[in-house]
């Protein structure tokens, strides 16, 4: 924990992560305070404050022989790493006072000589920069978002970064990362397409199905009390007039009727009032269908 307030480095890039959408990764800036917000923002502008703070916090919260990856993982999401770099290394000096630990000292020292190093990479034009563009980070990082909606944004916004910042060596025997950017939005928006035609002809099944089902203009309990009378009193031969189980009526009569309304009809209610133990759930004599 940094003992006071941070100096704040004037940050022209922030690459930091929204927990409250995704899930982070090892080495992303996140907030770690709830009182914060979660993307940074601030009466309406990115705060710098908040950023400068949980950038430092980051730094010590990792072990010494990880600096290195964070640093180079911030440093493949920028369009100027070189740049980033300065204010990481203006950031520490302007906090030097907040180190009071020998153990943050330690990692500070270790950050400062990671940062001369990429430097010099990038002034001798050997930093890696297209790591950025590997596509099985980004098929990784596409998972941290929940709607395809997401998945397609984040996937335009990479294709168009890697178009306006080409590397000039590209691996000619591997499918370039635009396209391979394209094939995945074509799956995307394929299976968005086939979720919603199937979602669709459901929809359409179940509505006919409905459609299809004879409304009762009167009381259930008339209609069910029909089946009761030749289930259990109407004999041909001695035997009930139709040849069925009290189940297997239940599911006629809920599988061909709608109430009045068009609302499918209750099983177990049906079930009851085809019970001989139930006769107060049946009509009276006067309101009975005589057969």
């Amino acid at each position: 924990m940094l003992k006071g307030p941070v100096q704040v480095a004037p940050f022209k890039e922030h690459n930091i992560l929204d927990i409250a959408h995704s899930e982070p990764h090892e080495f992303d800036v996140i907030t770690y305070l709830p009182e914060q917000p979660s993307n940074f923002i601030l009466s309406g502008k990115f705060s710098l404050q908040q950023y400068c703070q949980c950038l430092l916090r980051k730094l010590f919260s990792l072990n010494k022989s990880k600096i290195k990856p964070f640093i180079q993982y911030q440093c493949e999401q920028l369009q100027d790493p070189f740049v980033w770099l300065n204010k990481f290394e203006k950031l520490i000096d302007l906090n030097r006072e907040l180190f009071t630990t020998k153990e943050e000292n330690i990692k500070v020292e270790k950050a400062l000589m990671v940062i001369e190093l990429l430097r010099q990479e990038i002034e001798c034009n050997k930093f890696n920069k297209a790591a950025r563009f590997d596509f099985d980070r980004v098929k990784g990082k596409l998972k941290q978002y929940s709607s395809p909606e997401e998945q397609l944004s984040f996937l335009y916004e990479a294709q168009a970064e890697y178009l306006q910042n080409k590397p000039k060596l590209v691996d000619p025997s591997e499918i370039p990362f635009d396209q391979k950017c394209s094939i995945e939005i074509e799956k995307i928006e394929r299976l968005e397409q086939l979720k919603k035609r199937t979602t669709q002809r459901t929809a359409v099944l179940i509505g006919k199905s409905i459609k299809e089902k004879i409304a009762i203009r009167g009381h259930l309990n008339i209609l069910v009390d029909a089946f009761y009378q030749m289930l259990h009193e109407k004999k041909t031969n001695g035997l009930p007039y139709i040849d069925a189980t009290a189940s297997e009526i239940t599911d006629f009569i809920v599988n061909n009727f709608v109430d009045k309304d068009g609302h499918p009809i209750s099983e177990s209610t049906v079930r009851t009032m085809l019970s001989p133990n139930k006769p107060e759930k049946r009509p009276k004599n006067d309101n009975r269908i005589q057969l």
